[in-house]
């Protein structure tokens, strides 16, 4: 027998020049000749939304399969088949009131020390590891970053500005272990660069921003050698790809040039968006590209930090998101408050559409992946624990059975996690405050 089938490694790299790496999509010449139907890896991502949403606007009147979708979830209506959400949970507070909320959403608990404690272990930098690490430590395999951490938005480190903790409480949602933050990272350049492989001192990506050289340019000769090997349908899966890198490129020129970050001034950010919808676009693009070259299997998103000072004047709300929070239950400010929330979740659907028309292996990427997007609270107005906004979206390679609305009473969030981290093959037996696990 000949076996002419031509095996490319998983791993692969396009090199280019200043040090470049383009990692490749999952690709059928990647699959060894008879084997076995193709695997795609599992991925997770977990986003959050600070300041809560009122639950009246979110959660479904009816329990199980075939509930009506109130406002502010709507947007995700198309993907029901693949959508759990879960009520009646009850979040931790997490030592803090805003704080506690986006500390403890990953694993539980928060910070490990109480605010108002005293002796040595008073401002400590010290919490629980998270589920997105513990999905990592399973899933990660030889992916060129083992997670990524995104936000839009940093606290800084203003003394008293952080309930009475460090800033590094409010700056991170993910923890590798019980000492180890992983911050979020808030520049798209540099999580650009950290992907292909750039990264590299200020003064050096000004140097290669005002060269105007693209990525994929200083990899133009290898990848037509790789696509001249290649049959149709892996050449179609590679060009799409390498397209919507030089999207990416393209966005972060247009922002880079608004904001001047051209300039002969080192200090300067170098790729930091000045249009708060643009940030988000790009960051979900990123993570789009992470999942599809398979950089990284594993992401968390912090849209905002909690007492978030950005306003929404993009979409007619000029007041700050925090202050609208705390509505008063008037309704000129609920409306306003659902509003941001209803903008989020578009801006997460449009994400999940493009996982979903990614194709990969027998099916897409959405197929293969879990997203997780919540809040840390409920009516921001009370900061209210009771009743957080919870979805899980994803065909988690055919282990979440979609079109379901949980109701989990009292509840405590983390056995939530727990599940999740079940769905992502992490088999541990507890997390945080977990009692065991809801049902997904």
């Amino acid at each position: 027998m000949f076996i002419t089938k031509k095996h490319l490694s998983r791993r692969t790299f396009v090199r280019g020049t200043m040090g470049a790496t383009v990692a490749l999509p999952f690709l059928d010449a990647m699959i060894p000749a008879l084997s076995a139907a193709p695997t795609s890896p599992f991925r997770f991502g977990a986003v959050y939304f600070p300041c809560g949403v009122w639950p009246a606007t979110w959660h479904p009147e009816a329990e199980g399969s075939n509930f009506a979708f109130k406002p502010v979830m709507q947007p995700l209506e198309p993907f029901r088949n693949q959508l759990v959400t879960v009520s009646q949970m009850k979040a931790p507070w997490g030592e803090s009131v805003h704080l506690g909320a986006s500390s403890a959403f990953l694993n539980g608990v928060g910070p490990a020390v109480r605010r108002d404690g005293r002796g040595d272990s008073f401002g400590k930098i010290e919490s629980k590891k998270t589920v997105d690490q513990f999905i990592a430590d399973h899933v990660a395999g030889d992916t060129p970053l083992r997670s990524i951490e995104v936000g839009t938005e940093d606290m800084g480190t203003a003394v008293g500005a952080c309930d009475g903790f460090a800033c590094t409480f409010f700056n991170t949602l993910a923890w590798r272990d019980d000492e180890s933050p992983l911050p979020v990272g808030i520049n798209p350049r540099v999580t650009f660069e950290r992907m292909f492989g750039e990264t590299d001192s200020t003064a050096r990506r000004f140097a290669s921003l005002k060269q105007k050289q693209s990525l994929l340019d200083s990899v133009t000769e290898e990848t037509a050698k790789l696509e001249r090997s290649l049959g149709a349908p892996d050449r179609a899966i590679l060009d799409e790809y390498l397209g919507n890198i030089r999207d990416v490129e393209k966005q972060l020129e247009r922002m880079e040039s608004r904001l001047g970050t051209i300039t002969d001034n080192p200090e300067a950010p170098v790729g930091l968006p000045e249009a708060f919808d643009d940030h988000m676009t790009i960051t979900y693009n990123l993570m789009h590209l992470a999942y599809q070259g398979d950089i990284s299997r594993v992401f968390t998103f912090m849209t905002g930090h909690e007492a978030s000072d950005r306003a929404y004047a993009f979409i007619g709300i000029p007041e700050q998101h925090h202050t609208i929070s705390h509505h008063g239950n008037d309704p000129e400010k609920l409306a306003k408050y659902a509003k941001i929330a209803t903008y989020q979740i578009q801006k997460f659907a449009d994400f999940l559409d493009k996982l979903k028309a990614t194709k990969e292996g027998d099916g897409n990427i959405l197929d293969h992946s879990v997203l997780y997007w919540g809040s840390g609270m409920s009516n921001g107005n009370a900061h209210d624990r009771n009743n957080p906004p919870a979805v899980i979206i994803g065909g988690a390679q055919g282990r979440l059975k979609g079109n379901r609305h949980i109701v989990a009473k009292d509840t405590p969030t983390a056995n939530l996690l727990l599940s999740i981290a079940h769905l992502g093959g992490a088999e541990i037996d507890k997390l945080g405050a977990s009692t065991g696990r809801v049902d997904l």
